[in-house]
């Protein structure tokens, strides 16, 4: 599973606007951080790695 550029785009946006670290925005999005930060990257991610805190 890969996030589109614009999706990707909007993640980095809204890290940066909100200067938060990958944990902060992983709990703001509801996911683990691990896989935000591969995401993030720019690599992919399963849906498994995913998972709701």
């Amino acid at each position: 599973m890969e996030l589109t550029p614009e999706q990707l785009l909007s993640l980095r946006r809204f890290k940066g606007e909100m200067n938060i670290t990958i944990i902060g925005l992983a709990d703001e999005i509801g996911i683990s951080r691990f896989p935000l930060s591969r995401a993030l990257k720019g690599q992919s991610i399963t849906s498994k790695n995913v998972k709701k805190n």
